[in-house]
């Protein structure tokens, strides 16, 4: 009897005792989670990614109501971070500042990485005459200060960009393209991406030409292979860990060239809300209400150097050489 349960197959063991195996993904996500910083930045970038998504709900006054009884208060219990020059309360500004900084953010790291990604890839893998165009771009981008390129892109483009939001409202007769909001979201969204993608072009283009020569590679393109399978199912997968670090990282930089355009007066326009617009609206009271550039500045640095601690952690969790597989 004893023999008889002694020879039973193992795969009668309880479900319990198994285990799924272990991939690249779910380590580098225990890694992350060891992270006592990243898991405190990615806490304080959630935290306000939901107030702004739901600023709406949470901000205690319209951002653009103005009481003037309440002229350049300082910040109480009936408004936290006080109120700026025309009563309007500041703590429901920044909330929509918020918003706009994380919808800008999103917009121009989303573009930069998908036209950075495809670009240096095929650079990288097709060679040739492309690469030699590709990369005069990159090092022509790259080779101005990223934000006064911006402003000058910004600038540059703005009536073209209205001409063609006019265009659209007069063929189809839509009021968001009368917005003038909406239009210097598009100029924003559109200055920025132009110059930001070429820090993803670089590193994809570096990382899949010392790929390329990898047997893996060199094995797919022997079944016969194409470039498009090769860049998908191949080189696409293995650069995702530092495409992903360099979207967070980027993320927090878009924020930093909206707030900046903002401030230099070429960026979101009144009566949309910026942290950049109330930073340099403020100005003029740095010594009597330091409150009014403080709140915005510090919540935009908070965000920022959240980022920073999230992408940090992130290289450490990605990075296959900090691993012992």
């Amino acid at each position: 009897m004893s023999a008889e349960i002694d020879n039973q197959p193992t795969d009668s063991a309880p479900l319990w005792r198994t285990s799924k195996p272990r991939t690249f993904w779910s380590d580098a996500a225990h890694s992350f989670s060891r992270n006592y910083t990243g898991m405190l930045g990615l806490l304080i970038f959630v935290l306000l990614l939901l107030a702004a998504i739901f600023a709406n709900q949470i901000a205690p006054y319209d951002y653009l109501a103005q009481d003037w009884n309440n002229l350049l208060k300082p910040p109480n219990a009936n408004h936290l971070m006080g109120t700026d020059e025309l009563g309007r309360d500041v703590f429901s500004r920044v909330l929509m500042g918020a918003r706009t900084a994380f919808l800008v953010a999103l917009c121009i790291s989303t573009i930069s990485t998908t036209i950075g990604l495809f670009a240096g890839a095929l650079s990288a893998l097709l060679g040739g005459w492309v690469d030699r165009v590709v990369v005069w771009i990159m090092d022509a981008l790259l080779s101005f200060p990223s934000i006064w390129l911006a402003a000058f892109v910004s600038v540059v483009t703005r009536p073209t960009i209205d001409s063609l939001t006019s265009g659209l409202y007069a063929s189809t007769g839509w009021a968001m393209f009368q917005d003038r909001v909406i239009f210097s979201y598009l100029v924003v969204i559109f200055a920025i991406g132009f110059v930001a993608w070429p820090y993803m072009g670089r590193l994809v283009r570096s990382q899949v030409l010392s790929l390329r020569e990898k047997e893996f590679i060199e094995a797919a393109r022997a079944l016969g292979a194409g470039t498009r399978w090769v860049t998908i199912r191949h080189l696409i997968p293995n650069v995702l860990g530092s495409v992903i670090v360099t979207f967070t990282l980027s993320f927090g930089n878009a924020m930093l060239y909206e707030s900046s355009l903002s401030f230099l007066g070429i960026g979101i326009q009144p009566p949309g809300a910026s942290w950049g617009r109330m930073i340099f609206e403020a100005l003029g009271r740095l010594r009597a209400q330091p409150y009014l550039i403080i709140m915005p500045g510090l919540t935009l640095s908070l965000v920022v150097l959240s980022l920073q601690f999230v992408g940090d952690a992130l290289n450490d969790a990605l990075n296959p050489r900090s691993h012992s597989r």
